[in-house]
């Protein structure tokens, strides 16, 4: 009889199939609301300044100096965010170096995610102002043949 056992052992209870997504469908549109909420409320600013300009808004510090009137606003935005997406994990206790890489990837996103909205607004601003500056050669073309 043991041996029938080890060969076909008790199938485990049968439960829930765990919902893969769950924490997807949480990070995943706080990391987009972040991004949308900076845009929002700090277009001129992001597009007006260096790419480079939202990073010390993301992390709260700059290496020499002191953060601007704006970037404090943004961070003040963008840190409740990254401590809601990080608690949307649902991880273990982490130690302080795993705690502190996991939120440098969360941060890295935020930044990767506005940077890609600042250039794709840029980029569409240009494409606009080469429509208007071909737009006079529409006015000097004439008709070819009769119909």
């Amino acid at each position: 009889m043991k041996i029938l056992q080890k060969i076909f052992p008790k199938k485990p209870a049968e439960t829930e199939p765990e919902d893969i997504m769950k924490i997807v469908r949480v990070v995943s549109p706080l990391i987009d609301k972040t991004a949308i909420e900076i845009m929002a409320a700090h277009r001129m600013e992001l597009l007006t300044q260096p790419i480079t300009f939202i990073v010390p808004a993301v992390w709260g510090v700059i290496k020499d100096g002191e953060l601007t009137h704006v970037q404090k606003e943004m961070h003040k935005t963008i840190d409740p965010n990254i401590k809601k997406i990080y608690a949307a994990l649902e991880l273990p206790e982490l130690n302080p170096a795993q705690k502190f890489a996991l939120l440098d990837l969360i941060r890295g996103l935020v930044i990767s995610k506005v940077t890609y909205m600042i250039e794709a607004m840029k980029n569409s601003a240009r494409s606009r102002q080469k429509t208007m500056d071909r737009l006079p050669e529409l006015y000097v073309l004439e008709p070819a043949g009769r119909a």
